[in-house]
């Protein structure tokens, strides 16, 4: 527990819990087992209560990343560089959104289609690796990315959310926006968010840099590598779909 606040700029080498090791492999079950544990509670539910879980874990994302955000500032790392500008974080903004506004048309299948994938790719290959296995941002990691995957696959599997092929590209061209303008912001402020300019030394994303050469090449192969993930996860769900509402 020495290291449980311990950013991971200052945790010392050798303490992290590893890619796809036992420790990983238990916060994975313990995320999965979390999921069913919300699909299946919003199952039991009468339609009010169900907006009300579906507003609850909108606010609980908000307070942990509150929480994070008060943690970094009072820590020994440059605050600014870790902003609340990742993907997974707008995420979250538009699930208090899309839960506020239920039977909007605007944030349901942009969740589906663009922020599920990554909120997966976070717990598979998470950024928190080299942290011990027992750490307020490991918590955090697969805690939080954990409800954004449960608060969207409740709602698709209990067909709230629509599933089209234009929908895709409309996701592609707004993550294709949302990219540009953090770019801008990462180039103009020499920062990092989204992982648009260096790879935090993320397993898949350097395998990314390594295939582009780095550079502005990586940041071309990021937002590549991101059009071709919607693409297969939709194509995942639309089987999921198919099976479960035909």
């Amino acid at each position: 527990m020495k290291y449980f606040w311990t950013h991971k700029d200052s945790i010392p080498e050798g303490m992290g819990y590893g890619q796809f090791s036992i420790k990983h492999l238990m916060w994975l079950i313990l995320t999965i087992s979390l999921i069913v544990g919300v699909v299946f509670l919003y199952g039991q539910l009468e339609p009010s209560s169900r907006i009300t879980l579906l507003r609850a874990i909108g606010a609980t994302l908000i307070i942990i990343d509150i929480i994070k955000m008060v943690l970094i500032y009072h820590s020994e790392v440059v605050f600014s560089d870790y902003l609340p500008l990742e993907l997974c974080s707008f995420a979250a903004y538009f699930i208090v959104c899309d839960s506020i506004w239920i039977g909007n048309d605007i944030f349901p299948e942009m969740l589906l289609t663009m922020f599920l994938p990554a909120a997966i790719m976070a717990i598979l290959v998470p950024t928190t690796s080299t942290l011990p296995a027992i750490n307020f941002y490991t918590i955090h990691q697969f805690l939080y990315h954990g409800l954004i995957i449960a608060y969207v696959m409740t709602r698709f599997l209990y067909g709230e959310i629509p599933l089209s092929y234009p929908g895709v590209w409309k996701s592609i061209l707004q993550i294709i926006m949302l990219a540009t303008v953090i770019y801008i912001i990462d180039t103009v402020f020499n920062k990092n968010f989204m992982f648009l300019r260096d790879t935090y030394d993320n397993a898949l994303l350097n395998v990314i840099w390594k295939i582009t050469g780095g550079g502005i090449k990586y940041t071309g192969g990021l937002v590549c590598f991101c059009i071709i993930m919607i693409h297969v996860f939709f194509i995942i769900f639309k089987l999921i779909e198919l099976l479960l509402f035909n």
